[in-house]
């Protein structure tokens, strides 16, 4: 494994707040393996073993040029048409990515998390387009922000990296064709049906603390919609509605319906 080239990157971490601007202030952080600031870096891209472990020199060059920055809650991180010129590493937190419609409906179209990249991002900062779609963080988020001519810098010398990149991509490839086959061929009552399992299955069981309103930005439908087929749901005994959430009567139910048993209303 290749490690950073001595140097300093000097500077306080400090946070601004202004909507659509990215956040320019770097953190002192001096790289020179094995100091203790070189390990509290590898320490932040725990999540990222397959950046790291094989990692080469330039791709650890590259990441000692990165920007320790804090983000609030329901902060937009990239809107469309924005030009994206710089690669985020997320170490907490979670962002929703996401495309709006003329008519004010949204669609979920994945979430990045620690260990994760954005294949928006990613293409953006390949291709030079802007920015499809809008990524908002969902709650208080810290990350690694590497500029955009590092990360090109990285991908022309460094196979270890060029290698990552490709391989992110590609995973990420078969998510937005599971989710583009979804939209063509699953009912809207099937697709509320997985998201509600998952949904369960991510609180083992308790409540969900969404709005109808929310889960249409999810999938991308109308609030009346997911209404009429939460309130079927409801009549099967596979839930329970309350205000701003939903319990779990019975999985085995849900499960069924998710598989398209019994009459569909869309």
């Amino acid at each position: 494994m290749g490690y950073p080239q001595a140097g300093r990157l000097a500077g306080s971490l400090s946070v601004q707040h202004r909507g659509h601007d990215t956040l320019n202030t770097p953190v002192s952080i001096i790289l020179s393996q094995p100091s203790p600031d070189f390990e509290r870096l590898k320490a932040l891209l725990a999540d990222y073993p397959a950046l790291t472990e094989n990692a080469d020199t330039h791709c650890w060059d590259m990441l000692a040029s990165a920007r320790l920055q804090t983000f609030d809650a329901d902060t937009v991180l990239f809107y469309e048409g924005m030009e994206c010129k710089h690669l985020m590493l997320i170490v907490e937190g979670c962002v929703r990515v996401f495309r709006d419609s003329h008519e004010g409906r949204e669609v979920t179209l994945y979430r990045v998390e620690p260990g994760q990249l954005c294949i928006h991002n990613l293409n953006n900062l390949v291709d030079g387009v802007h920015s499809q779609i809008t990524a908002k963080t969902e709650s208080a988020m810290r990350g690694l922000v590497i500029s955009r001519h590092a990360f090109h810098q990285a991908l022309d010398q460094s196979p270890s990296f060029r290698n990552y990149v490709l391989r992110t991509l590609t995973e990420r490839l078969s998510l937005m064709t599971n989710l583009v086959s979804g939209f063509a061929f699953d009912r809207l009552d099937l697709r509320v049906a997985v998201w509600l399992i998952e949904q369960f299955d991510r609180t083992c069981g308790h409540p969900i603390k969404a709005t109808h309103c929310d889960i249409a930005h999810e999938l991308g439908t109308t609030r009346e919609m997911i209404s009429r087929i939460l309130k079927d749901f409801e009549h099967k005994r596979c839930i329970q509605l309350a205000r701003g959430k939903i319990h779990l009567v019975c999985k085995h139910s849900l499960h069924l319906a998710s598989k398209g048993k019994g009459k569909s209303i869309v």
